[in-house]
């Protein structure tokens, strides 16, 4: 009887921790969960349920939840203030489809086989890639589509994030960093760090700052 009082009150107090951490650690859907994300998620519980199972160890597992939390909050921050290691460790949004096309190479390098990535489409109920405008791996795995018959004059993908040139987003638009430069620097605008996101629209460049959003006539 007591071994089960004794386990309904840790698991009581880890509900309670948990709940904190989590709040402290901010709130995401599943589905804008990346990798990581649901990695970290799964060690959690399981040290957790480890804790409540194992008495004698549920401090150690307590300590193991809290230096994790920790750990995820203080990568949070870092990532926040340095977009090469958000890169690194979440990747960035691939460009699979363009113009009805498919980008095979792209497949190979996300090790997704072409029947899985056909019923990915199936599932948004895309019969043909020829009727889809873009399609987009995004960094949690979810493929988002843009058909061709409702047609974006927005590129999807940004080019510029936080102040950093998003080469991959330039090859899938068939521009490279020389070109967005020329860009930028024809209408006086040198600072890339100034720049919160920079997307490319129907011969507009569309620069989010600070003090708001400012279009760029494309020459």
């Amino acid at each position: 009887m007591l071994k089960v009082l004794i386990s309904i009150l840790l698991a009581a107090v880890f509900y309670f921790v948990l709940l904190v951490c989590y709040k402290i650690m901010g709130k995401r859907e599943v589905n804008q969960l990346s990798t990581v994300d649901v990695v970290i998620n799964i060690l959690i519980a399981n040290i957790a349920a480890g804790g409540i199972v194992e008495e004698e160890y549920w401090l150690d597992a307590l300590g193991g939840v809290l230096v994790i939390v920790a750990l995820q909050i203080v990568m949070a921050k870092l990532q926040l203030n340095k977009p090469k290691l958000r890169n690194m460790v979440e990747g960035d949004p691939s460009l699979i489809i363009k113009n009805g096309s498919i980008d095979y190479e792209e497949l190979k390098k996300l090790r997704i086989d072409l029947d899985d990535f056909m019923m990915l489409l199936r599932g948004d109920g895309i019969v043909a890639p020829e009727d889809v405008q873009y399609g987009i791996i995004e960094k949690n795995g979810k493929l988002t589509i843009f058909e061709k018959k409702i047609p974006t004059k927005v590129f999807p993908l940004p080019l510029v994030v936080s102040g950093e040139i998003k080469t991959k987003a330039l090859q899938g638009l068939g521009k490279d960093d020389q070109w967005l430069m020329k860009q930028l620097e024809s209408h006086q605008f040198y600072r890339l760090e100034q720049i919160d996101y920079l997307f490319c629209e129907e011969h507009k460049l569309a620069i989010y700052t600070n003090q708001g959003i400012e279009k760029l006539t494309i020459k």
